[in-house]
């Protein structure tokens, strides 16, 4: 599983994107990739496949709603 976590530095959204990346490490012992960015960009990817855009949405992630939503997906496959 490749995670990427886009976030944007400007919009100091840093601590979040590492948060998440911590959170995941915690629940799959996988160490997302960080990609600094800016434009206000907050964006996580799973294998090539985008998962959740701030963009598309509106807003940032509420707590663990990235981690269910992967975990969700896990039970699908």
């Amino acid at each position: 599983m490749n995670i990427s976590i886009e976030y944007s530095m400007e919009s100091n959204y840093e601590i979040r994107a590492l948060d998440l990346r911590n959170s995941l490490d915690s629940k799959f012992g996988i160490l997302a990739e960080m990609r600094p960015s800016s434009g206000g960009v907050f964006e996580v990817t799973l294998n090539g496949s985008l998962i959740f855009s701030k963009k598309q949405l509106g807003r940032v992630p509420n707590d663990g709603e990235i981690v269910t939503f992967i975990e969700d997906l896990l039970k699908v496959i």
